[in-house]
């Protein structure tokens, strides 16, 4: 079959011809970022089912070699204790990373509404920790090649060095936390505080998750912040007799240029100790409460 030239017709198909060209051109441009994004996703996401489904299988039901923070507490009578085999610690998550406190921290308690709990501190190179362990989080930490110890600050767990021949509790690095820290398939429960006066605060409560009623700022920091840019502050607070109690803030968290409450306040945070000296650590500014 002969084809037809027309030269009217010749010169605007090859126009047409030049502006499709550079039209498919210009979305395919358009579509690389696309293409980008969601290759990106699918990379994320597979890491993230790889890791869910490494965690539905193994610990949808509760291990079978657990123990309680009160072996965990008991193993540590002597000093220091390195776990030599495989056991876990079923443990609720309480501290929260998300708006810049407890940095290279995860606090570790235990579930119950009858009577006092025990908790730990794990040490962590860990960032970010709020994006796999959200607070209220049922986690398995195995504590083989772990070590634990008991000092002013309460129950600790991770790695170990040494500082001037002394061995201390460090952080664990994070491809170790990521495999020896494991969430349960369960969802996240709210772990309610418990309920504290600043007069029967005990050291059996360190590392857990407390609440105290009717506290004042110190009159002399009226006006203050709740922390020094990039530097940790503990800001005092008084109950009604007078007993103080320090709120423990960092300079990097996102509500470190806030004014302190002039008012009375109920605080919810995690108790810790330096010294002779409690203090409390909150999540978010959530955990004040002004009455």
């Amino acid at each position: 079959m002969k084809t037809l030239y027309d030269p009217r017709i010749a010169p605007h198909a090859l126009a047409f011809k030049s502006v499709l060209k550079q039209t498919i051109k210009s979305v395919d441009d358009l579509f690389i970022p696309l293409k980008i994004s969601l290759l990106c996703v699918f990379f994320i996401g597979c890491i993230s089912c790889s890791r869910q489904q490494g965690t539905a299988n193994s610990f949808c039901e509760d291990h079978e070699t657990t123990i309680g923070f009160q072996a965990l507490r008991d193993s540590v009578q002597d000093g220091m204790h390195l776990f030599k085999s495989q056991i876990y610690l079923r443990a609720y998550v309480v501290s929260s990373d998300q708006s810049g406190q407890f940095y290279g921290r995860l606090v570790l308690q235990e579930f119950s509404s009858k009577g006092p709990v025990l908790g730990a501190v794990l040490e962590t190179d860990m960032t970010d920790t709020a994006l796999w362990f959200r607070p209220g989080q049922k986690v398995y930490l195995n504590l083989k090649g772990l070590y634990a110890d008991q000092k002013t600050l309460g129950l600790a767990i991770g790695s170990v060095f040494t500082s001037f021949g002394n061995l201390s509790i460090g952080r664990l690095p994070n491809l170790s936390t990521q495999a020896q820290l494991i969430s349960s398939c369960e969802p996240p429960v709210t772990v309610t505080p418990q309920f504290k006066s600043l007069d029967t605060l005990s050291d059996v409560d360190l590392q857990t998750l407390v609440q105290i009623d009717s506290l004042k700022l110190d009159p002399v920091l009226l006006g203050q912040t709740f922390a020094i840019f990039e530097e940790d502050t503990p800001r005092a607070f008084f109950d009604p007799n007078g007993r103080k109690i320090l709120l423990q803030s960092s300079g990097y968290s996102d509500f470190w240029n806030q004014l302190l409450p002039e008012a009375w306040v109920q605080i919810r945070g995690v108790l810790s100790k330096k010294r002779s000296q409690y203090h409390l650590e909150i999540r978010n500014l959530e955990d004040i409460v002004i009455q």
